[in-house]
């Protein structure tokens, strides 16, 4: 991944480490970050005034298609080939929940606006809404054919 400058167009940095495609980047609520999500099965979470990789988020056992950042900017949701989705600390790296129940890959995930709850989406023709604090699934929305 390679971070720009809009107005110049110029390449600020080249993000690497990935041992795969990268399928998505995003930034932090304060811009101060990064976190990018690749087919090498982990998310990186980069420091975006250097480009340097602050944390691996290794554990999920798939591609991971997706990473957002909560609006706090204080979390990390990853969502996985493996069927599940992830949140992690932004500031330690660490896996604070696994979302598991999706019977298929996991191909994105998003925050609410307040923060208290994580959407998942999957290739098993669902949606899922789920607790952020408790990793709890709140509700299966069906219906996608």
């Amino acid at each position: 991944a390679r971070l720009w400058d809009a107005a110049s167009g110029e390449c600020l940095h080249a993000l690497e480490g990935h041992q795969g495609i990268v399928y998505c980047a995003a930034f932090s609520p304060d811009s101060q970050q990064v976190v990018t999500a690749s087919d090498d099965e982990t998310a990186r979470l980069w420091d975006a005034a250097s480009g340097e990789c602050l944390h691996t988020l290794a554990g999920h056992r798939g591609a991971i298609f997706c990473a957002a950042f909560s609006p706090d900017g204080q979390q990390v949701v990853t969502a996985s080939g493996d069927g599940s989705a992830r949140l992690w600390d932004a500031a330690s790296g660490e896996c604070l929940q696994t979302l598991e129940g999706h019977r298929d890959e996991v191909e994105c995930a998003a925050f609410s606006p307040d923060g208290q709850q994580v959407v998942t989406a999957s290739y098993d023709k669902t949606a899922r809404l789920w607790g952020a604090a408790s990793g709890e699934c709140l509700h299966t929305l069906e219906g996608h054919r």
